[in-house]
């Protein structure tokens, strides 16, 4: 038997490992491939839930704001329809003054005519029927158009939002927050607005609004009474980049420091058993990482707390 060609046998031990390499290859490549599939879609459910997440949120907290936003709706309707009823009146006054007109022209003198129309006039005091329309239907006009805002800043916080981002001005933003919070600050609060020139912000502008209505009603809720709450903001220049600041400062009760540690965390919540539902501040650091900024709060007990958030002009490009 002739001796094997020792060339041919390291040749064939070669093409043997280089196939099982391949194999092996091919198998790491499609098991690489399918987790990476899986990720994808991990990540998309996880977009998902964050989305339906921060929709969750901003419903409880317009479910949260519901009565006071009933009382500010009721208060302009009910002076509306009162002023309303009161311009009836004043109608019927005048139309009687008409009929007396239209009915006398033909069968009295001007003399008589004048002294009756004199009378019926002074008794319905048309003098000051005519002082008062004006006045009435402005204060009915003023009442309804609150209502009409009321219901339109609601309406831009409830809804989920759309898929694109808008040009926002934020000193705006801020303002229509705190129209929709209003029934709860007012009586408990002083805002001070110190707002610097920005830059428009691409942004979703009703995330960003949830987020300023989480802060003011927790700023709320901390002062209790003879609160004051400093809303600032300004653009400024960090690491070669234009940034958008927001400052929310509380004169209330403040935080410990492990308190502040945990605030953002989904749940935790310093509020009562029922009041709240834990997940605001956890929120609003999601909203403000999908942008691109960051939220950092300060807080010291019984001296108050500052959130700090800062937004990102153009965002940087993840690689």
């Amino acid at each position: 038997m002739a001796e094997e060609n020792p060339y041919k046998a390291a040749y064939e031990r070669e093409r043997q490992a280089r196939q099982m390499a391949e194999s092996l290859l091919d198998d790491k490549t499609r098991s690489l491939y399918e987790n990476v599939v899986k990720l994808e879609s991990t990540v998309a459910e996880l977009e998902e839930a964050q989305d339906k997440l921060i929709q969750s949120e901003k419903m409880a907290s317009i479910g949260q704001l519901a009565a006071g936003v009933a009382h500010e709706i009721n208060n302009p309707i009910g002076f509306s329809l009162s002023n309303l009823n009161t311009l009836s009146d004043y109608l019927e006054s005048i139309l009687a003054l008409d009929k007396l007109v239209m009915g006398s022209l033909a069968n009295m003198t001007t003399q008589d005519f004048l002294v009756k129309y004199q009378a019926l006039r002074q008794d319905q005091d048309i003098d000051f029927i005519c002082e008062d329309i004006e006045s009435l239907l402005g204060d009915s006009v003023k009442g309804l158009n609150r209502v009409s805002a009321i219901v339109a800043n609601l309406k831009k916080v409830s809804h989920s939002g759309d898929l694109e981002k808008d040009p926002c001005d934020i000193n705006e933003v801020i303002d229509e927050a705190l129209k929709v919070v209003w029934s709860e600050l007012k009586y408990t609060m002083k805002v001070h607005k110190e707002y610097g020139t920005l830059s428009n912000l691409l942004c979703h502008g009703g995330e960003i609004t949830q987020v300023l209505m989480n802060l003011f009603l927790n700023a709320s809720y901390a002062c209790e009474e003879n609160g004051e709450l400093d809303i600032r903001t300004y653009q400024t220049t960090l690491k070669n980049s234009e940034w958008i600041i927001i400052k929310v400062q509380d004169n209330g009760k403040g935080m410990a420091p492990e308190v502040v540690k945990k605030i953002f965390d989904p749940f935790f919540t310093t509020k009562p058993v029922g009041v709240g539902t834990g997940l605001g501040l956890s929120v609003s650091f999601g909203i403000i990482d999908k942008h691109g900024g960051t939220i950092k709060v300060h807080s010291e007990e019984c001296k108050g707390t500052t959130f700090t958030i800062l937004l990102p002009l153009i965002e940087p490009v993840v690689s």
